[in-house]
């Protein structure tokens, strides 16, 4: 197979795993922002953001740039209101992802291009990753112009460079943090000597970026981008982390430490794996850390259900809920020390392509100082980046053990493994979203068996996620505090959430007529923490989500309070 044929392969692969898949997350708030451009293409902040139950200005929301929006809007006015459609437009971002890794790994790990190919696009930190999020697309579009600047340099052409300067402009314009991709072509072209291609790139991409930016201040008077910033400086999304910083300096540096060990032990072994084998790792070796690597994982629904101990501090507390951490967490420093001791090799060789070897440090560099300075929290999605370049590095260093017989079956083991671990995360995540899905479903077929008169009677709910897209899908109103006014014979979903502060709902002024849960069939489960927390895998909680039926008794305008009804 051929690595285009094996690249289109793969794009295909991810992109019908994530249309099987529900919605997710924050994928409601994409859905949002998209509909907004579809309604109003020239005004695509010109609304409020229904988030945390705080409605606010979109255009002060600052995560969202606009090229994701965009492209869904797209597929909405071309499908209408079918996620499963929206799910499949996002194609040519896989093939994009997928195409550009084909290229890379052929550039600089031509004997391995083929399984780090699939390791990497089907991998465990991406497969689950797409939805209708952002990162996937922001890390496809930051590679391809990546590589088209490669492929620039190589051939000295302007073209190709302004095509890479296109596409990172865009990359950036869909994530913020993609602007690693723009000081990764710098460095390359500092290393390799090509200053014309980096200038027709670079100011092409940042043309791109400050036009949008500069329509936005003429529409709106603020920028989304500086917006995002203001938002990333004074967000306290994890205040537990404030305070024990300001209890003890350097606490959020070492929380912040931690997670990324945690986070890459569970998401990039496999590149450890193959950096044993970079290593000199043998076949016994390699399968006795596979194994042993695989009994971790397996472990994990038989760890005690959080909290383990009892415990005051925060670092104490952290282990406590997260037990998971005493798995990953050395993983983890397995992962960054085979990487790190390929990385420095790679930085002493002799060869003559030691260019490329300083490349790929520089970007393993701007990655991990990515993940530090500009995500607002611990998440897998802060690490795809860091992964990718991992792998790259250590299929780099195997690749030069290819012909030999152990090293062969090193990496055999390698992509084994990583396969079947990127199979139970996409099942895990899979039937936490289903299980969260059904549990909206539920909702609305048991409101008429309560009662409730659902074409005339008007439905609130309080919720977020996925929820959010659900029950307004199904014609129920959000809660707003502070603006919503419940009647007499109003129904009332209050769901379940650690997410955003709870409304208080007096007991005098509602009364519950249900109970309902969601419950995951898998014994693992990634919904919240995968995408926002310290672990990428945990044991699976007794039930994915909880909400409550309440018929409305007495008028009551809603307000932020401190706890819901008992």
């Amino acid at each position: 197979m051929s690595r285009a044929s094996a690249a289109l392969l793969a794009a295909l692969a991810l992109t019908a795993a994530n249309a099987a898949k529900p919605l997710v997350i924050d994928d409601s708030i994409y859905v949002e922002f998209a509909r907004q451009a579809l309604a109003h293409p020239g005004d695509p902040y010109g609304f409020e953001v229904y988030w945390y139950r705080t409605p606010e200005p979109a255009i002060g929301f600052g995560w969202v740039p606009p090229v994701l929006s965009y492209w869904l809007a797209g597929a909405i006015a071309l499908f209408g209101e079918h996620p499963f459609a929206w799910k499949l437009s996002l194609f040519p971002f896989a093939l994009a992802l997928t195409g550009s890794l084909a290229f890379l790994l052929g550039r600089w790990a031509r004997p391995l291009a083929m399984p780090g190919l699939f390791l990497l696009a089907l991998g465990p930190a991406v497969l689950p990753s797409l939805n209708l999020m952002l990162d996937v697309p922001a890390l496809a579009l930051g590679l391809l112009g990546y590589a088209l600047f490669v492929r620039a340099g190589e051939s000295r052409d302007a073209r190709l460079a302004l095509l890479s300067g296109l596409a990172l402009g865009l990359a950036m314009q869909t994530k913020y943090s993609a602007v690693v991709y723009p000081a990764l072509v710098f460095v390359h072209a500092a290393v390799y000597r090509r200053p014309r291609e980096a200038a027709v790139a670079l100011v092409a991409a940042a043309g791109l970026f400050m036009g949008w930016e500069a329509f936005l201040v003429a529409r709106y008077e603020e920028s989304h981008f500086l917006a995002g910033l203001e938002r990333l400086r004074t967000l306290e999304i994890l205040p537990a982390v404030a305070r024990a910083d300001a209890e003890m300096p350097g606490s959020a540096a070492l929380y912040w430490t931690i997670c990324l060990f945690s986070l890459l032990g569970g998401t990039a072994l496999f590149a450890g794996l193959l950096a044993g084998v970079a290593l000199g790792a043998g076949r016994t070796l390699m399968s006795g850390a596979a194994l042993a690597a695989a009994a971790a994982f397996a472990a994990i629904p038989w760890l005690p259900r959080p909290p383990i101990f009892a415990a005051e501090a925060f670092f104490a507390r952290l282990a406590a809920y997260n037990p998971e951490l005493f798995l990953f967490v050395p993983l983890g420093l397995f992962v960054a020390a085979g990487i790190g001791a390929v990385a420095l090799r790679g930085l002493r060789s002799a060869a003559e392509d030691r260019r490329a070897n300083r490349v790929l440090a520089a970007w393993l560099a701007l990655e991990t100082a990515g993940y530090f300075l500009i995500s607002p929290y611990p998440a897998v999605r802060r690490v795809i980046g860091l992964g990718v370049v991992a792998t790259l590095i250590a299929a780099r260093a195997a690749s030069l053990r290819a012909t030999e017989p152990d090293a062969r079956a090193g990496v055999r083991i390698a992509v084994a493994f990583g396969l079947l671990l990127s199979a139970l995360y996409f099942g895990a995540d899979l039937a936490d979203a289903r299980a969260r899905q059904a549990l909206a479903a539920r909702i609305v077929a048991r409101l008429p068996e309560l009662g409730a008169d659902v074409p005339r009677e008007t439905l609130w709910y309080n919720g977020h996620w996925e929820l959010q897209f659900y029950l307004e899908q199904a014609g129920m109103r959000p809660v707003i505090a502070g603006r919503s006014q419940l009647r007499p014979q109003d129904w009332l979903i209050l769901s379940e959430s650690t997410a955003a502060p709870p409304l208080s709902f007096p007991a005098d002024r509602f009364r519950q007529q249900d109970e309902l849960v969601a419950v995951s069939a898998s014994p693992w489960s990634t919904i919240p923490l995968y995408y926002d927390g310290p672990v990428p895998l945990r044991r699976q909680p007794e039930t994915q989500a909880r909400a409550r039926i309440f018929r409305v008794t007495r008028d009551w305008v809603s307000h932020l309070q401190s706890s819901p009804p008992r």
